[in-house]
């Protein structure tokens, strides 16, 4: 596919998040990976050929990768089909689609942006007839979702991803904990690297402000990050953290959506939050 720069842009912030940034050679080497590769997606997607219900599924996803793959737009519904055998015959995959109580979520908590029914099921898909959980699946060749119940056995597709922005709003300690649940930590954005791509992330939240794996403590005065890196690396907004004499005890850090910059709030407030999988994060 070939754009102008300000085509390119434009399609990277309706698909993804923005055009790549270059910030040192950690970046450069990950960028010179991914013009190699032959699916270029911001996350990995794995085609797992065992026959598990949705739960266990989802399970083994956890276990091994991140999560069951979440089809947020038309890109990522065409990376995962680039992944798939060249079938002519129907070919069913379960991806993160789950319906319990009445509503339909993503796996990993992320934003439900597009919707892609088969057309005999578009109508009914939210239908408040249907008693019981229902999952989501992708079906091939056509590329268009399908639901069923979730104890049925077939093959799925996982993702890895190093950030996950979970949509839900929490208080810092049940965010804490989400994370920790799926093998994953609160970000911990400790350097200018981290915190660029912490930052395009937090843009995509539903909440003014998101939680990160940042914590004052009263005894020392000071604050730290959840996994175990120190505070050194700072991008307060004015008249917060450091750069104030207010009282900080029992606040935790969060990321502003819009201005990216941290604010101290307290732990009982509920906002959206990153999990992530990497140690360098």
């Amino acid at each position: 596919m070939t754009k102008t720069w300000t085509e390119a842009q434009r399609f990277c912030r309706q698909n993804y998040t923005d055009l790549a940034t270059i910030d040192d050679m950690a970046d450069m080497k990950k960028l010179k990976y991914t013009v190699s590769a032959k699916t270029i997606v911001t996350n990995k997607y794995i085609l797992i050929a065992e026959y598990k219900t949705w739960s266990d599924a989802q399970l083994y996803c956890r276990e091994k990768h991140t999560d069951l793959a979440s089809v947020r737009n038309t890109t990522e519904r065409d990376a995962i089909k680039s992944i798939l055998p060249n079938v002519t015959d129907i070919y069913r995959v379960w991806i993160g689609l789950n319906k319990s109580l009445g509503v339909w979520r993503w796996s990993d908590q992320s934003g439900f942006s597009i919707k892609s029914w088969e057309t005999y099921k578009e109508n009914n898909a939210d239908g408040s007839y249907q008693n019981g959980e229902f999952c989501g699946e992708v079906t091939f060749p056509s590329g268009k979702w399908n639901y069923q119940g979730c104890t049925t056995n077939t093959n799925f597709i996982c993702y890895d991803d190093e950030l996950v922005l979970v949509t839900e709003n929490k208080t810092w300690s049940e965010a804490l904990w989400h994370c920790r649940d799926l093998d994953m930590e609160l970000v911990s954005a400790h350097n200018q690297r981290i915190q660029h791509w912490v930052q395009q992330r937090a843009k995509m939240a539903s909440s003014l402000f998101v939680w990160l794996g940042l914590r004052y403590t009263c005894t020392l005065e000071f604050w730290f990050w959840v996994n175990g890196e120190e505070s050194c690396y700072h991008n307060w907004a004015k008249g917060e953290g450091y750069n104030t004499s207010k009282e900080q005890c029992g606040n935790t850090g969060a990321i502003q959506r819009d201005g990216g910059q941290w604010v101290g709030k307290a732990e009982t407030e509920r906002f959206n939050f990153i999990c992530s999988k990497s140690h360098d994060y």
